[in-house]
């Protein structure tokens, strides 16, 4: 699958130009990061996913390591997941 890897929707008005990233090429991403060899390692369903199952494990791994990746490398791609800011005092 070389299709670009979803980044969800983004807040950039028609003034931002996104810049190229090797989220764009999944083979490229999954080779600089490690997926590849990781995913082996992760098919190993955790106690609580045997219990459900996978039709893949090694592709389910595959899409778990890639997200954890995409959160590191580009935290607004995950919105729910970063760190609101709060200004302490009233």
């Amino acid at each position: 699958m070389d299709d670009p890897l979803d980044l969800g929707a983004t807040d950039l008005d028609d003034t931002h130009e996104r810049e190229e990233h090797d989220l764009d090429r999944p083979a490229v991403f999954d080779h600089r990061t490690g997926v590849d060899e990781r995913a082996g390692t992760r098919a190993e369903l955790l106690p609580e996913e045997r219990v459900t199952g996978s039709a893949d494990p090694e592709a389910q791994a595959r899409e778990v390591l890639r997200d954890s990746e995409l959160r590191t490398e580009v935290p607004g791609a995950a919105p729910d997941t970063v760190a609101e800011q709060r200004p302490s005092g009233p």
